[in-house]
This record gives structure tokens, C-alpha cells and sequence, in this order.
């Protein structure tokens, strides 16, 4: 952010409040997706629904024919999303992508012992082991490349520690299932956003109505911790926290 902030004209000690708030705005917007907007909505509506009295006690614009209005272009949204993806279907290859990560991660752990024995750094292991708790999938391709070379160059020393002889071969195994998976997960991505391009519109009616809920939301609650439910940010953190649980699990 800084160097944007340069770009603009001011210095370190010279940023104006109104500036730093429309970069961060910007910011975050560029993080959140249009193709989150169907679980944003699911997850501000029950809120919405609870109080929705005392919401209107405030502001009688969201009353029924507002909350119908909402719900309506909620449901014709994630229809559109059902017609081209298979919900069910990606949860499960996510959840099969994830399991392969941990029965990695576990295997890791041990080759960790057998260059640590033979006296090599495991910062490789460390780096790879973080990629797969993080989901970085891309990046723990790589990484395990990096490592297929290290295992196969060193045979003679690790095999002296106890590690398989075909331990390479297992990592190059994992590597093809990672990369399986993970292009079955970027293929349902992509055809969502191609989803998303073609429906900007919707997505965009479908965000005013959530913004427009958590705009009134954060003021009717001010100084109650139901404002949280109302605040975005916060929102879409607790979103994304659920569905990689879900995800996880492999439950819908």
C-alpha cells in the first residue's frame, strides 16, 4: 500500500485519513469475489431476518417487500451458479485435494527425521509442510519438485537413515494426485468466473442488497456485538473460516 500511496503524491508521514480508508476499501473489494457474494448472502440473511423489526423500527424501506426483493435475487443468483457447477461434486474433490495434503504433511514429518540424521537443513521440508497447511497447492507442487531432486541426489545418505529407496517415487506419486486434484478444483474456479463475467449485473444487484443490509445493520447495532454480523470484513472472514471447515470435512 505504501508504494501506491507514493504513486499519489504523499509520503510515510503524510497520508491523509480519507486516502488510507478508500485504498484499504479498495483493497479489500479486490480480495473479495463476486463468486462469494451467494455465500455472503447466506450468511448475512439469517441476521437480516432476526432483526429485521428493529431495523425497520429505523429505517421502514427494509421491510417484507425488501427482504422478498433480496431473497429472490439471492435464490435466482445461486440457481444461475447451480446450472453451471456441481456443488456437491467440487466439495468432494476439495475435501479428497485436502486429504492428500495431510497424508503428505504426515509423511514429511518422517522424511524431516532422515535429513535431520543426515545432517542436511529441512527448511525445504518446512516450507513445503506450511504450502500444505496453507492450501497453497500451486506452491507445494513446486516445492515437492525441489525435493524429489534434493531425495533423489542424496539416495545414498538418507537411505542410510532409514528412508524407503522408493521414496522419490512416492513424493512423485503425490505430486500427480496433488496436480489431478487441483486441476479439477481450477476447472470449477474458472467456469464459475466465467459465470460471474457473464452475470456482472446480478452479482452486483445481489452485493447492493447485502451492503445496504450491513450499512443499516452496523447502525442500528452500534456498540453491540451483533454489529459484527454486520460488518463485512468480519463477515467474510467467518465465510471463508466455514467453508474451508466444510470443505475439510467434506460435508455439504
Amino acid at each position: 500500500m505504501a508504494q501506491i500511496l507514493f504513486w499519489v503524491g504523499y509520503t510515510c508521514n503524510e497520508y491523509p485519513k480519507n486516502v488510507l480508508f478508500i485504498l484499504k476499501f479498495i483493497i479489500m473489494k479486490a480480495r473479495f469475489r463476486k463468486e462469494e457474494y451467494t455465500a455472503l448472502g447466506d450468511f448475512i440473511l439469517p441476521s437480516f431476518e432476526r432483526d429485521q423489526a428493529a431495523i425497520v423500527a429505523l429505517f421502514p424501506k427494509f421491510n417484507e417487500a425488501f427482504l422478498n426483493a433480496f431473497t429472490t435475487k439471492l435464490a435466482f443468483v445461486k440457481k444461475l451458479e447451480d446450472s453451471v457447477v456441481k456443488k456437491d461434486e467440487q466439495k468432494k474433490i476439495t475435501a479428497s485435494l485436502y486429504e492428500i495434503a495431510a497424508e503428505l504433511g504426515d509423511k514429511l514429518t518422517i522424511m524431516n527425521g532422515y535429513m535431520e540424521d543426515a545432517g542436511f537443513t529441512t527448511s525445504i521440508i518446512s516450507a513445503l509442510k506450511k504450502d500444505l497447511h496453507d492450501h497453497n497447492i500451486e506452491g507445494a507442487i513446486l516445492k515437492l519438485e525441489g525435493l524429489e531432486q534434493f531425495v533423489t541426489s542424496n539416495q545414498t545418505e538418507l537411505e542410510a537413515e532409514g528412508m524407503p529407496s522408493d521414496f522419490a517415487r512416492t513424493l512423485d506419486d503425490y505430486k500427480a494426485k496433488l496436480e489431478t486434484k487441483n486441476g479439477l478444483q481450477n476447472q470449477y474456479m474458472n467456469s464459475l468466473k466465467e459465470l460471474t463475467e457473464k452475470n456482472s449485473a446480478h452479482y452486483d444487484e445481489l452485493y447492493g442488497f447485502i451492503s445496504k443490509i450491513a450499512k443499516k445493520g452496523k447502525l442500528v447495532f452500534k456498540g453491540s456485538v451483533i454489529k459484527d454480523e454486520y460488518t463485512i470484513r468480519k463477515t467474510i472472514r467467518r465465510m471463508r473460516a466455514a467453508r474451508v471447515k466444510k470443505d475439510e470435512s467434506g460435508t455439504s
